[in-house]
């Protein structure tokens, strides 16, 4: 009976897990994403917006409610610093003026002489990377967002010896029950026209929930995988 109880006890929180999980709403990531890009988005010699990776701990609420107020733990004042520190080269580590334990933010641009991606620079090394800085501010009542303006690409981020996979995989098993969102906007030029682009993108999904924002007609949010399915959506396939 006493083996019976607490089964009982850990599927109901294994439920409760998965409800969590569930509770993330595009919308409510959808204005996270166009404040940063309002606000924090690099811009190249010619106007245009640049490929860069942020990552930020906010309060549930913030993912899980359209009337939540990004500003509330991330001012502009805030995200123009970041700004300025990404814009110069520089990776901006644990920024947030205000002393908050939520709203703190890591981004950077890739770097330009070794290479090294955007994505990659905030996930490593393993144990003492920026986003290890990260989550080691955040509880497991937070939502943790982590951006980049492309996807990750194929041939350096997912299949080479450099690819982030195992720094998702210590995010994942740092916050297993925790509230995780893995975002991208735009697709990497080089991998539009790839037939296994799904199944890459499904190698994220396996480490942290994915979702992609388009920005075409106003921000748009969609989770990349149907429910209870390995099916990446149309929306997050095409260019």
């Amino acid at each position: 009976m006493g083996s019976l109880k607490g089964l009982i006890v850990l599927c109901l929180l294994d439920l409760c897990v998965q409800s969590i999980q569930g509770d993330v709403k595009p919308a409510a990531i959808a204005k996270i994403i166009q404040y940063f890009a309002d606000n924090v988005q690099p811009q190249t010699d010619k106007g245009q917006p640049s490929q860069y990776a942020f990552a930020i701990t906010v309060p549930n609420a913030q993912c899980t409610s359209e009337q939540s107020d990004i500003q509330t733990v991330f001012s502009k004042k805030e995200a123009e610093y970041v700004k300025s520190v990404i814009s110069k080269g520089d990776t901006c580590i644990l920024c947030s003026q205000s002393g908050l334990e939520l709203g703190i933010v890591i981004a950077t641009r890739p770097n330009r002489i070794t290479k090294e991606h955007s994505e990659h620079i905030l996930l490593y090394p393993l144990g003492n990377s920026p986003m290890d800085k990260l989550l080691a501010k955040a509880d497991q009542n937070s939502c943790i967002v982590f951006y980049s303006y492309n996807s990750p690409c194929v041939k350096k981020c997912i299949k080479s010896e450099d690819n982030i996979l195992d720094g998702l995989s210590n995010w994942k098993n740092i916050r297993k029950d925790a509230m995780n969102v893995f975002v991208f906007e735009k697709i990497w030029p080089k991998d539009a026209r790839k037939k296994d682009m799904a199944e890459n993108l499904m190698k994220i999904h396996d480490q942290v929930p994915l979702y992609r924002c388009n920005n075409t007609n106003g921000m748009e949010c969609r989770n990349c995988v149907e429910k209870n399915t390995r099916n990446v959506i149309p929306f997050c396939l095409s260019v």
